[in-house]
């Protein structure tokens, strides 16, 4: 943080999933240490609440504040203001605490019924996202096509993001896919896994 100052530097600290992470030992934000005067906290409503409400915040100096307010408003126009109270007003009251608390504890349910799911019917795919992150990478068998097994998943019907895309290297390895929990029912997870194996050729 020493360095920022030194240098004078502004970090800018993007915190999108900040609210939906349900991991009891997560690591504080950066903007709460010693020296946070040069960090811009962002962070944003959409995942956690709802993403056509496509409000955000940021945590900085007020000054900072002051003057992003006037460029706003000259760039772009602002959220409707009755959005903006009625939001100000769940934040006041509790309920979305309440509400964060309640998507945690289901998140995790999710979380912990896809890991079984996976270890049980794909022991052969490891998954190298951490604990009781919001989405499951994993690394299937070095010859699995995981763009082809995306079309195959699809037939029986589940969804499957292919991982080659989000590589820099000039030839993206081909057996790395994304699994995301947040959108289905706890029920609905062993069985979508069990046709997934069937898409491996199980």
């Amino acid at each position: 943080m020493e360095q920022l100052g030194q240098h004078d530097q502004i970090l800018i600290e993007d915190d999108y999933d900040a609210e939906i992470n349900f991991d009891r030992h997560a690591l504080p934000a950066l903007r709460a240490g010693l020296g946070s005067q040069r960090i811009i906290y962002l962070s944003s409503l959409s995942k956690p609440l709802s993403p056509g409400l496509r409000l955000g915040y940021l945590v900085a100096d007020s000054d900072l504040i002051d003057e992003l307010r006037a460029l706003r408003r000259l760039m772009y126009r602002h959220p409707p203001s009755f959005l903006q109270h009625q939001l100000a007003q769940f934040l006041a009251q509790g309920h979305y605490d309440r509400h964060l608390r309640l998507y945690a504890e289901e998140s995790r349910r999710r979380w912990e019924c896809l890991n079984r799911s996976l270890e049980k019917h794909l022991p052969e795919c490891r998954r190298i996202s951490t604990e009781h992150a919001s989405v499951f990478w994993l690394e299937a068998p070095a010859g699995m096509d995981t763009q082809r097994l995306a079309w195959r998943a699809s037939q029986y019907g589940v969804l499957i993001e292919p991982g080659f895309q989000h590589f820099f290297d000039r030839v993206p390895p081909r057996n790395f896919l994304r699994l995301g929990f947040g959108a289905i029912d706890a029920e609905r997870i062993a069985p979508g896994i069990e046709q997934l194996a069937r898409a491996f050729g199980h």
